[in-house]
């Protein structure tokens, strides 16, 4: 790669560091705390919340990404354009291909990046993340187990916990047990800690005393302990498995999904069509580095239609991409429609590559650049008025 080839793609490959870094802290956060009630009101620790959160990760990364290099392009090309480093592209001699090529490598490094993601990393984060959720969901320990309130699970037994720690730990602990007849148990502990093994669910008590009332004759007796175990198993419901639909099954099963598959033998066309879109989802990354090229990739005079030129491809970009969303939905039933999401995206990349090895930059229609240049100079001016007022008041 020459040494200008390089500073194309460092130019482009930061910029799109940066905007996925921003982009995905945003949209993380988001999915982030969505999760954040659903573990919190479950009894969770902190720590679950973090691990929940970061399995949301690889899919984010698989719709942000691509974005973000799209933007790092336009950014890129707008840049080199209006720092005339365009200009002098065009006039060493140097061909198209001296800008299509550092593009094109960016493209195909998160191709690889995304076809890791939606082939691998996604289908296993997201079935972790169901097992997780569902054995969250299905333990009513940690419903039982609330910091504040007295719960009964059972007729004659009250529960109580003052606080939970950071580490999923309790404190205060108050147990009152009243399903036998003749005997009533009063337990008081300072600290304590759920632990399920094979053998069952067990409170295990620290530094507490046990009460025990003989209702028959009305005699009290008090027992000092250091550790008590309490058994809680016949309220925890455990862990089951989920029934896992297609994005949540490897890529290797979707190849070969096992018929006796109760979902698979229901709905087989999910499974055909998202395999598939695991497939194709990466071709997008490289249309994403190509077509901005069509609009951006030689030098302009002016700056008279750049505005427009950044407009319609994004559109195009936007417009391409929500119809191979929607075609996964449409392979379920028609089997056909696989190869126009294999089409669409290969197709409009070697399009726009060929447009632009040709030397024919496409310019937006007069009144699609007239009208995003009066738009542009609105929005400007309704910023710069809306400034102005507070300078002069103050």
């Amino acid at each position: 790669m020459k040494l200008i080839e390089r500073y194309i793609f460092t130019k482009i490959a930061g910029a799109a560091v940066m905007i996925f870094v921003a982009l995905g802290t945003m949209v993380w956060l988001s999915q982030a705390l969505r999760q954040f009630d659903l573990v919190t009101a479950n009894g969770q620790t902190i720590w679950t919340f973090f691990y929940v959160s970061l399995l949301l990760v690889p899919a984010l990364v698989s719709i942000v990404l691509p974005v973000a290099l799209l933007i790092a392009v336009i950014y890129g090309m707008v840049t080199l354009n209006s720092d005339s480093e365009l200009v002098v592209i065009n006039a060493s001699g140097a061909g198209q291909m001296t800008v299509v090529k550092p593009v094109i490598a960016v493209g195909l490094i998160v191709s690889f990046l995304v076809a890791a993601m939606t082939l691998y990393f996604a289908p296993l984060s997201l079935r972790s993340w169901q097992v997780l959720l569902s054995s969250v969901r299905g333990d009513i320990l940690t419903t039982i187990l609330k910091p504040g309130q007295f719960m009964q699970p059972a007729s004659g037994l009250t529960i109580n916990i003052n606080g939970r720690n950071p580490d999923g730990t309790l404190r205060g602990i108050f147990v009152s047990d009243e399903r036998e007849q003749n005997v009533g148990m009063t337990y008081l502990a300072e600290r304590g800690a759920i632990l399920q093994n094979p053998v069952g669910v067990f409170l295990i008590m620290s530094n507490g005393t046990i009460q025990q009332h003989n209702k028959i004759d009305d005699s009290i007796s008090m027992i000092e302990f250091s550790s008590y175990a309490f058994d809680l198993s016949s309220f925890s419901t455990g862990s089951t498995a989920p029934q896992l639909r297609p994005p949540e099954q490897s890529t290797l099963y979707l190849f070969n999904p096992d018929p006796e598959d109760p979902y698979f033998r229901q709905f087989p066309g999910k499974y055909r069509s998202e395999l598939h879109d695991r497939l194709s989802a990466p071709l997008y990354a490289v249309l994403f580095a190509a077509l901005p090229l069509v609009f951006l990739g030689q030098a302009a005079s002016s700056r008279r239609g750049r505005t427009a030129a950044v407009a319609t491809a994004v559109i195009i970009t936007t417009v391409l991409r929500a119809i191979g969303v929607f075609l996964p939905g449409m392979a379920e039933t028609n089997g056909a429609i696989v190869w126009l999401m294999y089409g669409i995206p290969l197709g409009a990349t070697l399009a726009s590559i060929a447009l632009v090895l040709s030397g024919n930059q496409i310019e937006p229609p007069e009144r699609v650049v007239a009208f995003a240049e009066t738009a542009f100079g609105r929005i400007s001016g309704m910023l710069r008025g809306g400034n102005q007022p507070a300078a002069r008041r103050g």
